[in-house]
C-alpha cells in the first residue's frame, strides 16, 4: 500500500512538473526562443572557432572572425532575396487580379467537371475566393514587413551565440561537476555527440537547402516562371521545416505562376514539380544527407513538430528535429532510458523484435520510474 502511494505521488509531481515546463515554454518564449537559438549556432560555430584560435590566441576576436565567416555568405544571400522582393513586391498589385481571374476560371472548370450549380460556383467566388486569396498574400507582405520581433529575436540570438561561444569551458565544468569523477568522462562524451549531431545535421540541412533550391529553380526555369531562382530557394529554405516545409513553399510559386504564366499548363507543371522534388527529397536526399546524422523516425519527428508548432510556433517547427536528436542521444547515455530512446531512432522498422529480445525485463518498465528505488 505503501509502494502504491509513493508511486502516485511520484506520478503526481511528474504531471505537474511537465504542465509547469509546458507553461513556462509558452509564456517565456520570448526569452528561450532566442536562447534556443543561440546554444544552436554556438554548437554549430565551436570548430569554426576553434579553428579561428590556433591562429588568434585570443578567443574574442576569434569568435568575431568565426561568426563573420559565416555572416557574410548569409549577408550576400539577404541582399539576393531582398532585391528579387522588391521585384516581386512591385507587381503584387496586378498579381492578385490575375490570381482572382486565374482561381476563378480553375474553379469553373472544377464546376463543370464534377457538376456544382451556379449557386455554388457564385456564393464560393464572392465569399470564400478573396479570403483563400487575400490570407497567403497578406502573410507574406506581413512577414517580411512586419518583423521587427524577428530581428529582435534574431539579435539576441546572436548575442547569445557570442557570449555562449566566450564562455563554452566555464559551461561544460559546471556540467561536468555535477556529476562524480567517474561518471564526468561520459558526461563528456554526450557533450561531443550533442555536439557532433547538431553540427552534422546543420551541414546536411544546408546541402539539403542547396540541392533542393538548384533543383527547383532549373525547373521553374525550364517551365518559365519568372524569377525562378528567387522562388526555388524560398521553397528550398523552407525545407527547413520538415516534412511539409516543400509544399508549403510550393504553394506561393504556383499562386504566382497561375498569376502571371503565358500557358495554362504552366501552375499544374510547377505541382507537378514540386511533388516531384518533394518524394525526391523525403525518399533520397534528406534520409541520405540528413537522416543519416538525426536518425529519428518519421513518427516521432512529426509528433515532434506538431508539438514544437503549438507550443513556439515556425521556431518550434525549426527547433523541433535536432531537439528530438539531442534528446534521442541524452536518453541513449541511461541502460534505463535506452528502451524510450530506440523508440525514437530509426532503426525501429528494421529490428522491431529489440524491445522483447533487449529489454523484455521489470527493470525497464516504465511504472518502475516511479516507485521508490529499493
Amino acid at each position: 500500500m505503501q509502494s502504491n502511494s509513493v508511486s502516485i505521488q511520484r506520478i503526481t509531481a511528474f504531471a505537474v512538473l511537465l504542465f509547469l515546463g509546458i507553461y513556462l515554454l509558452v509564456v517565456g518564449q520570448n526569452i528561450l526562443i532566442p536562447l534556443a537559438f543561440g546554444a544552436l549556432f554556438a554548437f554549430m560555430l565551436k570548430p569554426v572557432c576553434a579553428l579561428f584560435e590556433r591562429w588568434v590566441k585570443w578567443r574574442i576576436p576569434s569568435i568575431f572572425f568565426s561568426m563573420l565567416a559565416v555572416a557574410i555568405p548569409f549577408v550576400m544571400l539577404l541582399f539576393f532575396f531582398s532585391t528579387q522582393l522588391v521585384n516581386v513586391f512591385d507587381d503584387m498589385p496586378s498579381i492578385k487580379e490575375k490570381v482572382n481571374t486565374g482561381v476563378e476560371v480553375l474553379y469553373n472548370w472544377t464546376k463543370s467537371t464534377f457538376g456544382f450549380s451556379q449557386a455554388e460556383t457564385d456564393k464560393f467566388i464572392k465569399e470564400q475566393l478573396p479570403k483563400i486569396l487575400n490570407q497567403p498574400l497578406a502573410n507574406v507582405g506581413g512577414g517580411f514587413m512586419s518583423s521587427a520581433s524577428f530581428f529582435t529575436s534574431f539579435f539576441l540570438s546572436i548575442i547569445y551565440t557570442f557570449l555562449f561561444l566566450l564562455y563554452r569551458s566555464a559551461f561544460k565544468q559546471f556540467i561536468l561537476m555535477q556529476k562524480g569523477d567517474k561518471e564526468q568522462s561520459h558526461i563528456s562524451e554526450l557533450i561531443q555527440k550533442i555536439q557532433t549531431v547538431i553540427q552534422k545535421y546543420l551541414s546536411g540541412l544546408f546541402l539539403v537547402i542547396l540541392i533542393l533550391g538548384t533543383l527547383l529553380s532549373l525547373g521553374l526555369w525550364m517551365i518559365g516562371i519568372k524569377h525562378a531562382f528567387f522562388w526555388g530557394f524560398l521553397a528550398a529554405m523552407l525545407a527547413i521545416i520538415p516534412y511539409i516545409g516543400t509544399f508549403i513553399g510550393g504553394f506561393l510559386p504556383f499562386l504566382y505562376a497561375l498569376a502571371t504564366a503565358e500557358q495554362s499548363w504552366q501552375p499544374f507543371a510547377v505541382v507537378a514539380l514540386f511533388i516531384a522534388v518533394q518524394g525526391l527529397e523525403g525518399n533520397l536526399i534528406t534520409p541520405n544527407v540528413v537522416g543519416s546524422t538525426v536518425k529519428v523516425n518519421p513518427l516521432a519527428a512529426i509528433v515532434a513538430l506538431l508539438v514544437g508548432a503549438e507550443i513556439w510556433g515556425i521556431a518550434g517547427m525549426v527547433l523541433s528535429l535536432p531537439a528530438t536528436a539531442v534528446l534521442k542521444e541524452i536518453l541513449q547515455q541511461s541502460n534505463a532510458w535506452k528502451p524510450v530512446s530506440y523508440l525514437l531512432s530509426d532503426e525501429i522498422s528494421g529490428d522491431q523484435e529489440a524491445f522483447r529480445l533487449k529489454w523484455n525485463s521489470e527493470r525497464f518498465r516504465l511504472r518502475n520510474f516511479f516507485k521508490r528505488s529499493k
